[in-house]
């Protein structure tokens, strides 16, 4: 039985007061009531978007709609949000509130299901990708094997191998020993527009971008990038050119008029609605 809007805003708000009081895992939607329908022998395939979505961008639908191959689709897709950034802390002034980032993840599900997929939201307090792995591998009761392939813009890979996050060169080591071989995990990541936060896939070594950089330059990035377990791909062009920080831009300085209009080019449009009628980012 579906639940009333302020039904699911009261169910959101539960998860996130119990993650927020110390629990490290809440699942807070799924598409099935039991999690996504997962059959056969082999591994199933399961895309995890592990994002800030401040707020979601047409850039992250792109990025979730990603097929595992030119012919083969993902057979299931996890939307992680975490009330605690690597870097921000739990957030800055100004930005969307955890509930209201929840509320527009979940509306992104929906977008995502109109295109066949199956997806499940997970909550959790947790800042860095190799941590979050573990979560996942903890909590994902699944009736089948699987691998997960973590779907990262550029500047998300660079900052996951960033030598800040950790006590030193054997523990970063450590980590993508347990991630990509224990756990067989694998990243894409799609680089992005040099008009977005991101940069784009070089053709020249002078173009060259952070994230292309990064896995041809000594150190695990390369070691695992030449292992295939990283893998460097495009995204659309035109949602390429996004990012949330040009949708906060926009809603901080454009007036009402033509807003909505302009927000649909950028983002999904029932979070376009989402942003206008609560007025976000002013």
């Amino acid at each position: 039985m579906s639940r009333s809007p302020a039904a699911r805003a009261q169910a959101l708000r539960d998860a996130l007061e119990h993650v927020e009081r110390g629990e490290s895992w809440r699942v807070v939607y799924t598409t099935h009531e039991h999690g996504p329908h997962l059959t056969g022998s082999s591994p199933a395939h399961i895309a995890v978007l592990d994002a800030s979505f401040n707020p979601p961008t047409r850039a992250h639908a792109a990025l979730a709609s990603l097929p595992r191959t030119s012919s083969q689709p993902f057979d299931a897709l996890l939307l992680i949000f975490s009330v605690r950034n690597a870097d921000k802390g739990r957030g800055r002034a100004g930005d969307a509130s955890p509930i209201e980032r929840l509320e527009m993840i979940e509306l992104l599900a929906h977008e995502l299901e109109a295109q066949h997929q199956q997806v499940v939201v997970a909550l959790v307090d947790e800042p860095l990708v190799f941590a979050k792995s573990s979560l996942v591998h903890a909590h994902m009761h699944l009736s089948v094997p699987y691998r997960l392939y973590w779907l990262v813009g550029s500047d998300t890979l660079t900052r996951v191998f960033h030598p800040r996050y950790y006590s030193s060169e054997a523990h970063l080591e450590a980590c993508c020993e347990r991630f990509f071989g224990t756990q067989g995990s694998r990243m894409i990541c799609a680089e992005r527009s040099a008009a977005s936060v991101q940069g784009t896939i070089a053709t020249t070594a002078t173009e060259a971008s952070d994230a292309w950089q990064l896995v041809h330059a000594p150190g695990p990035a390369r070691t695992w990038y030449e292992r295939g377990a990283i893998e460097l791909r495009r995204i659309d062009t035109d949602a390429a050119q996004l990012s949330s920080t040009a949708v906060r831009r926009l809603l901080h300085e454009a007036s009402p008029d033509g807003k909505r209009s302009h927000l649909c080019t950028m983002v999904p449009e029932s979070i376009a609605d989402y942003l206008v009628s609560h007025a976000m980012y002013h």
